[in-house]
């Protein structure tokens, strides 16, 4: 009688996904060190958006006040326009970080346990 097969153990530090289409994925990405480059990158995206943005709607309502309609109008195109940078730090963790280091595979790994 043969013996039954053992199954086979999950490498942890990969990550086995397929999609509805049937496609396996593996990702190989590893978590970053905190307060690492990419971190300090982001966080300074961050910050240099918050900062415009805070710093532009500030001067819009302070020409307001002062009765500068045309400045504060200016302002507030301005701080319109510096919004998007709020978004700038998390699409470059996201495209630097995840998206190189996920492969989309034709068949089955073959360094994939049998199961």
């Amino acid at each position: 009688m043969p013996e039954p097969h053992p199954g086979f153990s999950v490498d942890p530090r990969r990550l086995y996904d397929v999609a509805d289409d049937g496609t396996p994925r593996t990702d190989t990405a590893v978590p970053a060190a905190w307060l690492g480059p990419r971190h300090r990158r982001l966080l300074a995206w961050a910050g240099a958006g918050a900062v415009a943005t805070g710093g532009l709607a500030g001067l819009t309502v302070f020409c307001f006040v002062l009765g500068a309609r045309f400045w504060a109008a200016i302002f507030a195109l301005g701080t319109l326009a510096a919004a998007p940078l709020l978004v700038v730090g998390p699409w470059l963790d996201w495209w630097r970080h995840k998206r190189p280091l996920r492969r989309r595979h034709r068949s089955r790994s073959p360094d994939f346990p049998a199961g």
